[in-house]
């Protein structure tokens, strides 16, 4: 019996161990599959001799082949290529605050081009796409830049007067040769002169290679490729392109809930081209964009929740995004002032005091209110796409429908999307918010997994914050990752809970990172819940400031569904399923796991990660670590066999322990004979039998005895014969110094005892 406890025990350790041991085994590989890091730092490297550095949370990249004339973006920089155009700019997300957001740096190399100083001066004006006649110089003086010397020139817009409120735009430009070969710096500080200071890094680490061998020059063909390669360099400076660095994720929680929610987060696509007339006539021709983000699906019928400004496409944003483009960066005014004529803003209106970002606000706010009868589009196509698998959509296929104004359709990689609701303003946040930059589109299909929407009201300071999104890795088209399509964790905290600047809805400040890609990602609570939407980078670092990341409140998103009456269904089996087999996976339940995903993949073939754990599940099993579920009801049984069975032999010991005793007094009484070995055995009713169990009893003294030389009586039962006592002789006092005398009573004669008859027994033994 103790031996059956004993294995028992040794049985749930056992299984405990085990499933700890699992535990530990499926927490790596789920952290390993749904998490990863990278480097903040990126080093560009170009085979012409010279490389910089960026940090990606501050800074987005991009640069063109001058031996190929193609575009590559963010981490594929890492890779040596023939760079002569890098261009870096501040990793924002299209609604970063304030008129910083149009600045960027490029780096122009021209192999084996000698040039004088003044020519060197026209080609950076040149290379920054600053006409001459619509600026002025302001400074002049020679620097060191990577050992190399170069003459720095400050600009500014000349075109004063045009503009309510004298707003003015600024421009640094460097220009010198390095072994025979002519280097232009340009940065476009908008209208903000602090902004140039944020890219001192970035010249600090610009290195020369002094020997380095320079390259042929590229040929016709690859020069009309670098050209071409530009003109999209240009767009995607100003689109919400993705680049996310990542926290190390070490707790159980951010773990779980990646892998929980990682396959209800989607990346999604935007490509467009249109032709905008003003007046019906032409304004902005063959304008083409394309940006990435990130979305995560509500509902099981296709409804997904994003930002604004990864989905949503006005002409009206269009024109004024592009005229605020053109002016801070190139020095141009023309289309700004064009649309400030279309509106009743007067130069009176502006305060003499006001701010550079508080003038733009006015500006802005101003242009939408045009009359938006007075814009129309034509030749227009925006193919707006979710991705339902790993891989990337082909690009190349994407960018060359678009171009040719045609829907993208024929990649199994994506479906398409309509935009079903959105608050959202492009150019916000200048003079506080107008809008809430959240959005909901849809798209055919069912079954998908969800996320669970939450509460920003159950937030704290300092609680632990995860936000899921895509990194920002691009192909040699320019516009979006080839090498994967895998959503990134990154992890933080609640900094604090604040309104939004002119508004009071709420914003989550937090130090998790936010940049291109994450832009429309879901931010989640330890319980996994979401509870915003990842939106806002406000970058200070031009002041020293650092960068600050904003997610926008899960209720305006929530608002904008009530307010367009759509009614959203958050159940779904394939997240039900999905749920389970994460538990089971966990606890090193494979073989329960591998049905669920199994059920996963019947449910939603395109799920993202349900081929990989069963692929995982079915190793572990092969190795023997699948753990088998606790077989509880046999334990039971087992168990109550055990105990039953105990108490059983508990009983039998009492009853035999019971005869016993009645056995032994029986004996010791003279009504149960005595057995030895070899006797037959004796039957003991108990029922029957009335055993006495002498009690002793002190009597008086007798006669003057003593109560101590008193006899046990048995009170119980009378003896079976009595021998009568002899007369006890009187005592006589004696005197107190005489020792009393006592005269023993006559003893009777003892007869001879015959050896066959038994002694006369004793009642008093």
């Amino acid at each position: 019996m103790i031996a059956s406890f004993v294995m028992l025990l040794i049985l749930l350790v056992q299984y405990r161990d085990q499933v700890i041991t699992g535990l530990a085994s499926s927490r790596s590989y789920i952290s390993d599959v749904f998490s990863g890091n990278k480097s903040y730092d990126v080093k560009v490297e170009s085979s012409y001799g010279y490389s910089l550095s960026y940090d990606q949370k501050q800074f987005y990249a991009s640069a063109i082949s001058g031996s190929t004339g193609d575009l590559y973006i963010g981490s594929e920089l890492g890779t040596e290529r023939a760079y002569n155009i890098v261009r870096v700019a501040p990793n924002w997300t299209s609604e970063e605050t304030g008129p910083s957001k149009n600045t960027a740096l490029t780096l122009t190399f021209h192999p084996g081009t000698a040039n004088s100083s003044d020519s060197l001066t026209a080609l950076a004006l040149q290379d920054g796409g600053i006409d001459t006649s619509n600026v002025k110089q302001v400074s002049n003086e020679q620097v060191l830049l990577g050992g190399q010397l170069f003459q720095k020139m400050q600009w500014q817009s000349s075109t004063t007067g045009q503009l309510p409120g004298s707003l003015t735009a600024k421009f640094t430009t460097y220009a010198g040769l390095v072994r025979g070969s002519a280097v232009t710096i340009v940065i476009a500080a908008g209208v903000s002169n602090s902004n140039e200071a944020r890219y001192d890094d970035v010249l600090r680490s610009l290195a020369f290679n002094v020997d380095a061998k320079i390259s042929a020059a590229p040929t016709e063909v690859v020069t009309t490729k670098v050209a071409a390669s530009r003109s999209i360099l240009d767009i995607v400076t100003n689109t919400s392109l993705a680049s996310a660095a990542t926290n190390d994720p070490t707790s159980a929680t951010s773990e779980q809930i990646s892998a929980l929610y990682s396959p209800a987060v989607a990346k999604i696509y935007n490509a467009y081209c249109m032709d905008i007339m003003i007046d019906a006539k032409p304004y902005l021709t063959n304008y083409c964009g394309a940006a990435s983000g990130s979305g995560f699906f509500v509902s099981n019928d296709g409804y997904i929740g994003t930002n604004g400004h990864v989905a949503v496409t006005t002409p009206l944003d269009i024109i004024i995004g592009d005229a605020l483009t053109l002016y801070a960066t190139k020095g141009d005014p023309r289309y700004f002032n064009q649309l400030m004529n279309m509106t009743k803003l007067k130069p009176s209106d502006v305060p003499a005091d006001a701010t550079d970002k508080e003038k733009v606000g006015l500006y802005v706010d101003a242009m939408y209110t045009i009359d938006t009868s007075r814009i129309t589009v034509s030749n227009n196509v925006q193919n707006l796409l979710v991705g339902v698998t790993r891989r990337t959509p082909d690009i190349t296929a994407l960018i060359k429908a678009t171009n040719d104004r045609k829907a993208f359709s024929g990649d199994e990689n994506v479906v398409a999307a309509k935009v079903a609701a959105y608050d959202y303003r492009a150019n916000d946040g200048y003079n506080g918010f107008k809008a809430s930059d959240v959005a909901l589109i849809k798209v055919e299909g069912s079954n998908f997994p969800v996320v669970k929407l939450g509460s920003i009201d159950t937030l704290r300071q300092g609680a632990d914050l995860l936000i899921l999104g895509y990194p920002g890795n691009a192909s040699t088209n320019g516009i979006v990752e080839s090498t994967s399509s895998d959503a990134t964790l990154t992890t933080g905290k609640v900094s604090a809970i604040k309104n939004a600047s002119g508004s009071d809805k709420k914003l989550i400040e937090t130090d998790t990172t936010i940049g291109h890609g994450n832009s429309g990602g879901p931010a989640i609570d330890s319980e996994g819940d979401v509870v915003g939407i990842a939106t806002y980078t406000a970058d200070g670092s031009g002041s020293g400031d650092g960068v600050y990341n904003y997610i926008r409140d899960i209720k305006d998103f929530q608002d904008l569904v009530a307010k367009n009456n759509i009614s959203i269904d958050t159940t779904s089996k394939t997240q039900d399923e999905w749920q389970k087999g994460i538990d089971n996976f966990y606890s090193s339940h494979y073989s329960k796991a591998v049905k669920n995903f199994q059920a996963v993949q019947t449910l939603y073939p395109n799920h993202s990660r349900a081929a990989d754990l069963i692929t995982a599940a079915q190793k572990r099993i092969a190795e023997g670590k699948d753990v088998v579920d606790f077989p509880l009801i046999p334990v039971i049984i087992f168990a109550s066999i055990l105990l039953i069975g105990s108490a059983v032999t508990v009983v039998l010991i009492v009853r035999h322990h019971k005869k016993h005793v009645i056995y032994a007094t029986g004996v010791a009484q003279g009504t149960v004979q005595p057995t030895v070995l070899g006797d037959p055995s004796q039957a003991v009713n108990v029922a029957t039998m009335n055993p006495v169990v002498s009690t002793p009893v002190v009597l008086e003294p007798l006669n003057g005895q003593a109560a101590s030389d008193a006899a046990a009586i048995n009170i119980a039962t009378p003896p079976a014969a009595v021998v009568p006592v002899a007369p006890v002789a009187p005592v006589t006092p004696a005197p107190l110094d005489e020792t009393p005398t006592v005269t023993p009573p006559p003893v009777e004669p003892t007869p001879e005892q015959d050896p066959t008859t038994p002694p006369p027994q004793n009642p008093f033994l």
